[in-house]
């Protein structure tokens, strides 16, 4: 009978040490302690493949890491969208064992949103992002979006980022339609009345992944626009109602920022050329769009963010409906309803936030709801901005006297990885003031 005990034990000795090893427990490295990367583990990821977060990674077996890499690496792959929490640490175990857990999130829901014009219900487009993300576990997105009311669309996008992940190598296709209003306030008072533009696109692209940092990309497709204003005809490229153009895009990516949903840190860069028409039917034309972001931490838990963005048209004939408007998707804070038109754009913007709650992961167990759907990361950021920018046709003719200039202060509101809210309070010039809602990041 005492051995028998004696074998119970030594079985439930067993048998537990063998529960516990099942069991990961990741550590944080301490203060400036660095460790030699031995192995790495990934848990969690009951539908994501394991090399879709692999090639996040900044670091490799054989490499030195400590808790500031393990923590900019944690948030590049929450930078995914494909997980409610993320943790990167070491095993309690071996401390030579990088443990990654993820908990995935809800891949298919729905993002409604809205848009103004004018400051009038009258011009008011509302809609719905409806996202299947991650289907297939190679963070894929099949994107269909539409809209109704003022400048109703529809449109359906399909993005593969792993086509060939040997070569990394990803693909995208995208279909649209778009009714929109002409923009031009100049051609409006010309010709007396308002009208509309039919838009059709289709378009195919590749795209390579050179690193986590760098990525090039090309597409090929075609634009169909038809004017519906007989008597504004001239507007048009082709100077009839109908402008058929062919196009060919370039584009360079390089991204080292960590938290791309609301970075602290980091670099972004992007180049875009866009060629249309070849002159098959009488349109010839081009755009080349910068973006350049910058964002340091600063001290005492202060982030200082930077942009310049410049958007330019050049070739014989530019139509007024692919014009570098401000003030639609670009705008100046403080001039939310007044709109700039011209061939080129120039915006630049300096904004310094500072976190009220830095993160929190919060999570509810309701009845009949996934728990992927009742978890997020929130983060609250109070910020100060002040925007510069203008719309011009020459550079020669773009004056600091002519740029339009705004201030302020807001709070965003981060609910991750399904969406960020942003509440300002924004001034122009002339310090007359204004409410801007919106269900995006500013940059």
């Amino acid at each position: 009978m005492q051995s028998l005990s004696i074998k119970f034990l030594i079985i439930l000795f067993f048998f537990s040490i063998s529960i516990y090893s099942n069991q990961v427990r990741i550590d944080s490295l301490k203060t400036n302690q660095k460790i030699v990367v031995d192995s790495i583990r990934i848990v969690g990821n009951e539908k994501t493949k394991d090399f879709i977060i692999l090639r996040e990674l900044t670091f490799s077996i054989g490499d030195s890491v400590n808790n500031k890499i393990l923590h900019f690496n944690r948030e590049r792959i929450f930078s995914l969208g494909l997980f409610n929490r993320v943790e990167v640490g070491v095993d309690s175990l071996s401390h030579s064992k990088v443990i990654i857990s993820v908990e995935e999130t809800w891949y298919i829901y729905p993002i409604p949103f809205w848009s103004i014009e004018k400051n009038s219900v009258k011009n008011l487009t509302v809609g719905l992002d409806l996202l299947w993300n991650n289907f297939r576990g190679r963070n894929e997105t099949l994107q269909f979006l539409f809209g109704l009311g003022y400048d109703p669309f529809f449109s359906i996008q399909y993005v593969n980022p792993a086509l060939s992940y040997d070569d990394k190598i990803g693909i995208s296709i995208g279909l649209g339609y778009y009714k929109v209003r002409n923009k031009n306030e100049e051609v409006k008072k010309l010709v007396a009345t308002d009208f509309n533009f039919r838009m059709m696109r289709i378009s195919i692209g590749l795209f390579k992944r050179i690193n986590q940092f760098n990525l090039i990309g090309g597409s090929i497709g075609f634009y169909y626009t038809q004017n519906e204003f007989e008597k504004a005809k001239f507007v048009m490229a082709s100077k009839s109602l109908i402008d058929r153009s062919p196009f060919i895009s370039g584009y360079y990516f390089y991204d080292t920022r960590d938290l791309k949903q609301f970075p602290q840190e980091g670099k972004y860069l992007f180049i875009n050329f866009i060629h249309k028409g070849f002159n098959l039917y009488n349109v010839s034309y081009n755009i080349l769009k910068t973006d350049f972001r910058f964002y340091q931490k600063l001290f005492y838990d202060f982030i200082l963010k930077e942009r310049i963005f410049n958007r330019e048209t050049f070739g014989e004939k530019i139509p007024i409906y692919d014009y570098s408007y401000l003030g639609y998707e670009e705008k100046i804070r403080g001039y939310n309803n007044v709109y700039f038109e011209g061939k080129n754009s120039l915006l630049t913007s300096i904004e310094l936030s500072y976190p009220i709650l830095n993160e929190w992961n919060f999570s509810l167990d309701l009845p009949l709801i996934p728990k992927s759907l009742t978890t997020a990361r929130i983060g609250i950021y109070a910020s100060a901005f002040f925007d510069v920018g203008s719309s011009f046709d020459k550079f020669s003719s773009l004056k600091i006297s002519k740029l339009s200039s705004g201030y302020g202060f807001g709070i965003s509101i981060l609910v991750l990885p399904f969406e960020t809210f942003r509440i300002e309070y924004s001034f122009n010039k002339f310090g007359k003031g204004e409410f801007v809602i919106a269900n995006r990041y500013s940059f």
